[in-house]
């Protein structure tokens, strides 16, 4: 599918990532502070450590970031992501389509070595549409499901009904809000909250 268009406020800025492109926002002005090269295409960014930090999914172009100062740089070792959220004071990510890792909330992210072992979540053939966190938990959305790791980096899966017909658009654009998790999938949306599931949407809200 088409990349994500993100908006996010870093150093007292809105910035929009869109496509290849990265633009700060003035007003209703537009401008290019980033071109991250032909047929880059982030995914996902997020603040950690007052920098912004920027995934482009695969294991082809490595994270970038930006200062305060304005000052863009690319990772040196082989770090890749494809989705990124904060999970107290935590940064995690999504990798090599299946895995989640994270690192500690004074590390680098550029450095290899800071993050942890990759975590398998779920079916190792299905890919990680988006991370979320949900009170002190990692919410991994996947094209089968929705898991939820506990202490023990186990991650049950709160939507078996999806692992009979799994598709790579369930759970794109997961969002949480309070103690209410919406996950689109490919027939709705489901809400979850706390361990109680609702399908919504236009077609449950209004029955003849």
């Amino acid at each position: 599918g088409e990349p994500p268009a993100l908006e996010i406020t870093f150093n007292n800025e809105v910035f929009y990532i869109m496509g290849r492109y990265a633009y700060t926002a003035t007003g209703t002005a537009l401008t290019e502070d980033r071109d991250f090269g032909a047929g880059i295409y982030a995914t996902d960014a997020i603040v950690h450590n007052n920098e912004l930090i920027v995934c482009f999914g695969g294991a082809t172009n490595k994270i970038q970031k930006r200062d305060t100062s304005g000052t863009w740089t690319t990772a040196t070792d082989a770090v890749y992501a494809d989705h990124f959220t904060h999970v107290e004071n935590r940064l995690w990510r999504a990798t090599n389509t299946n895995e989640v890792s994270n690192c500690g909330p004074t590390d680098n992210p550029f450095t290899l070595t800071v993050w942890g072992s990759g975590i398998t979540v779920g079916d190792d053939d299905i890919g990680i549409t988006d991370l979320n966190a949900y009170g002190q938990q990692l919410a991994v959305s996947k094209g089968e499901g929705l898991f939820f790791g506990d202490a023990e980096a186990k991650f049950p899966n709160s939507f078996p009904q999806l692992e009979d017909a799994p598709d790579a658009l369930n759970g794109r654009g997961t969002v949480v809000n309070g103690a209410d998790l919406y996950y689109p999938h490919v027939g709705g949306m489901f809400l979850y909250n706390r361990g109680n599931v609702d399908e919504v949407g236009l077609h449950t809200t209004f029955r003849h």
